[in-house]
């Protein structure tokens, strides 16, 4: 059934509204941290630049390739790690307005996540039409709530990506030709390595179409394998002619480790992530990994190197109640469980879980989940809840900027 003009008018009113609203703890964090927290060496951050702050780790990096441009060295890490459609994007952008690169990029994860609250919208009412606004209301509270999600309003591609994301599953609920869904794919491939999940989904959605012999139906999905992961390819055709070598953005990466094991031959790796060891490793403390060697003074309340690997599981059991619950359809978990696979097979062994909370923020299809799980509880227990998601988003963005390492 088609929508009308009204419901796409409180759609995008909705999702603008979640996004105005569920920034403001992120603001209020940001200004808290620049007037009252040291950073870790000790320095004051007072009447520092609210726009600098922002710049922490990869977006960095991000800011760097933006400005200089890749390279690779392949003796150590280098920034040929990072795929090319976010910091082009945000060049392209200082190039129009004139604003400096920092800015721009800025404002870019921003307006990404602007649009990707806009499409959740569209989404969840493409997806449980039965929902009321309230119901909406509460699922896109959550998206923009989640603590993690604070990386969706920073200088990183968070917000590009599940902007991409939510494009492709909301075109996918709405019948949109598969040439055009496998050319946003592609897309998103572009953003980060790891949307070829989203290649993976997409295949499996031309795969259960309606109305085609099952022998036609793949031979259509294998033509558009490579149309679904246009992005990645070219990059790695840009990597060819650059550094001679197609895979420098996987190479790059074995230089990053964090709290690994002295044993990092295959073997020792495959029985490591067999017994999920990367998972439960961080929380004994004979183990190497352990959580606390990450700098646990203050307690695990706000250490994610403690959180990480719960919130990886978590997003895994969303995943599988989902499932259960025929809440999600066979790309959406396709999706989500891909989107987890990926690095914990490539680099939870190598980074001991580092990051896998964040990645776990970008499986979407789990806020959906969530909003549902959320109507059997009382109103009141509801609100809480994300009263409880807006203290933490707003406290870890404090940390954010002051210069500790939260991710």
């Amino acid at each position: 059934m088609k929508d009308t003009r009204s419901q796409w008018v409180d759609d995008l009113l909705a999702g603008f509204a979640a996004y105005y609203l569920t920034t403001v703890p992120v603001l209020l964090g940001l200004l808290f941290g620049i007037e009252f927290l040291h950073s870790p060496t000790g320095a004051s951050l007072a009447r520092a630049d609210p726009i600098a702050v922002c710049f922490k780790s990869d977006a960095v990096h991000y800011l760097g390739i933006s400005r200089d441009g890749y390279s690779y060295d392949p003796a150590e890490s280098s920034v040929v790690t990072y795929c090319p459609a976010y910091p082009l994007l945000g060049r392209w952008i200082g190039q129009v307005t004139g604003l400096p690169l920092g800015e721009a990029a800025l404002l870019l994860a921003n307006c990404a996540f602007l649009g990707a609250c806009m499409l959740l919208a569209r989404y969840v009412r493409a997806r449980w039409p039965e929902a009321t606004p309230e119901q909406r209301a509460l699922v896109l509270a959550v998206f923009g709530l989640w603590p993690l999600g604070l990386l969706f309003r920073m200088p990183w591609t968070e917000s590009m990506f599940v902007c991409g994301t939510l494009a492709v599953l909301y075109g996918m609920a709405r019948g949109w030709p598969l040439t055009v869904l496998a050319l946003l794919t592609g897309l998103v491939t572009a953003v980060r390595p790891v949307g070829v999940a989203l290649t993976v989904a997409f295949v499996w959605h031309a795969l259960t179409q309606p109305g085609f012999h099952v022998p036609a139906k793949a031979l259509h999905s294998i033509r558009l394998a490579p149309l679904a992961c246009w992005g990645l390819l070219a990059y790695m055709g840009y990597q060819w002619l650059a550094f001679d070598t197609p895979w420098a953005f996987v190479l790059a990466q074995e230089h990053q480790t964090f709290l690994a094991p002295e044993d990092r031959s295959w073997p020792a790796k495959l029985q490591s992530l067999t017994t999920l060891e990367p998972i439960w490793g961080v929380y004994m403390p004979s183990c190497r990994r352990y959580w606390g060697a990450a700098g646990g003074a203050n307690g695990p309340l706000f250490n994610l190197y403690f959180w990480n690997p719960i919130l990886f599981v978590l997003s895994g059991v969303l995943l599988l109640v989902g499932g259960l619950k025929r809440w999600l359809t066979g790309s959406e978990l396709i999706l989500g469980v891909s989107l987890l696979a990926i690095p914990y097979l490539t680099r939870s062994f190598e980074m001991s879980m580092s990051s896998h909370g964040r990645f776990a923020a970008v499986v979407v299809v789990n806020y959906l989940v969530i909003g549902r799980l959320l109507t059997y509880l009382p109103r009141q227990a509801a609100v809480a809840f994300c009263a409880a998601l807006a203290l933490f988003l707003c406290l870890l963005t404090s940390l954010y900027v002051a210069g500790y390492m939260v991710f």
